[in-house]
């Protein structure tokens, strides 16, 4: 399966529905449409966000094309990719919903749960051309620590092919143990944009 994202705001989350709404419920955040700009202005709500898993945010990347693969369902790249980094033990909470949506952090800045209702969320470019912003992914419901690599494709294609993906991979944990902040400056996610 050919599971592409476009980015067009520098970042990617991963999150349950469920588990994020409930997150905003219990904060009685619910009205907030600019959650984005809620959770970069409010830095204890952040805090709190991350370290329940409530969603994960891969900030500071490119706006490109983003090759998405999960080893829990299979996935791989091949020898045309080469690997770049491996980051782990993210905290990531899924809900009843038992899946999990990866997309572009701009979905963010205008919050509205209804427009997480089928497997995507896509949209045309003035030429014509249909890009994903968002792909849902099924996950059992749970607390789990996510690892993040990251993968440059090793020879360069033209647009419509992604030169750059991250494989995502989900460790059913108890409970967390600690938390690490994605914004830290020891993560270089854009490695693979070079």
């Amino acid at each position: 399966m050919n599971n592409q994202i476009y980015v067009s705001s520098y970042g990617i989350f991963i999150l349950s529905i469920n588990q994020f709404s409930s997150f905003l419920k219990e904060e009685k955040k619910t009205r907030v449409k600019k959650v984005l700009q809620l959770l970069q202005k409010e830095q204890s709500l952040y805090q709190r966000s991350i370290q329940t898993g409530s969603w994960l945010p891969i900030p500071q990347i490119d706006s490109v094309l983003y090759e998405i693969k999960i080893t829990n369902l299979g996935d791989s790249f091949n020898e045309e990719w080469e690997g770049k980094y491996n980051y782990t033990s993210f905290n990531l909470c899924v809900g009843i919903d038992n899946s999990i949506w990866i997309g572009s952090i701009g979905l963010l800045f205008d919050w509205n749960v209804n427009k997480f209702i089928d497997n995507s969320i896509t949209y045309s470019t003035l030429d014509g051309l249909q890009l994903t912003s968002a792909l849902k992914f099924p996950l059992e419901k749970g607390k789990y620590l996510v690892s993040i690599q990251g993968y440059e494709r090793k020879e360069k294609q033209n647009f419509p092919a992604s030169n750059s993906g991250f494989l995502f991979s989900f460790a059913k944990v108890e409970k967390f143990e600690s938390v690490n902040d994605p914004r830290d400056d020891k993560y270089l996610f854009n490695g693979i944009n070079k």
